[in-house]
């Protein structure tokens, strides 16, 4: 169908143009052929990039590992909606909740809520954005959280996603012990504050605060121009 599209463009182009002849110099062939036919390029990439643009609604999550209602609305809205619809949002998650970070004479800590395997936590969910690309960082990070065992969001909890999903977790583990991880979660924790939140999950839809007692998907569903198929589907 694009490559009619494309001929019928060309052909509109280059219509009516006189036949090709000898006598024609090179500016004359430059002016009646080269030129339409890089018009006509121009607008066929043009019109490529509209049909690849995707309406897509921005989510803000924020939230700490192991806050219950943060696990509870990963496991029952926030994942089931990215899995389904990932194509259609764009998302960013913050890992950090309502942890605090303390420095001192150079040093760098974290006092969060549920002690410090959340802090290593948090980590893991950072390094994981950090290192893998992002979509797969998002469906790894929901696997974490969904842990059938317990609080997930640790070692264990990362190797099996990571032999779920295919995915090396030792480079994730790694970073979250280390400096990096350190520095990530700092960086997480400047950007909660930004967001100036008194509770999680806190979540942004376009911008606009969700109320966490609504119905997730409807509410982002509703924040599109032109409701994609995912949406009609319900």
């Amino acid at each position: 169908m694009l490559q009619n599209i494309f001929i019928i463009l060309l052909l509109s182009y280059i219509d009516g143009i006189r036949t090709f002849d000898e006598s024609l110099d090179y500016r004359d062939f430059k002016l009646n052929y080269v030129s339409p036919i890089k018009r006509a390029n121009t607008l066929m990439s043009t019109l490529f990039k509209d049909l690849g643009k995707k309406e897509k609604v921005h989510i803000d999550l924020y939230y700490e590992v192991f806050c219950p209602y943060c696990i509870n609305f990963d496991k029952n809205q926030f994942g089931p909606l990215v899995e389904s619809m990932g194509d259609y949002l764009d998302v960013h998650t913050y890992p950090y909740g309502n942890a605090k970070t303390i420095e001192e004479k150079g040093n760098i800590s974290f006092l969060c809520q549920h002690g410090p395997p959340e802090c290593y936590g948090n980590k893991l969910h950072a390094c994981a954005l950090d290192n893998l690309e992002h979509s797969k960082a998002l469906l790894f990070n929901i696997c974490l959280m969904n842990s059938t065992e317990g609080g997930g969001s640790d070692d264990k909890t990362a190797d099996e996603c990571g032999n779920n999903m295919n995915v090396d977790s030792k480079p994730i583990k790694l970073c979250a012990k280390g400096n990096r991880g350190t520095e990530l979660l700092k960086y997480y924790g400047e950007e909660s504050k930004k967001a100036n939140f008194h509770h999680v999950p806190y979540v942004l839809i376009n911008g606009k605060k969700f109320n966490n007692s609504d119905y997730f998907k409807k509410t982002v569903c509703e924040a599109f121009k032109n409701s994609p198929p995912p949406c009609q589907s319900d």
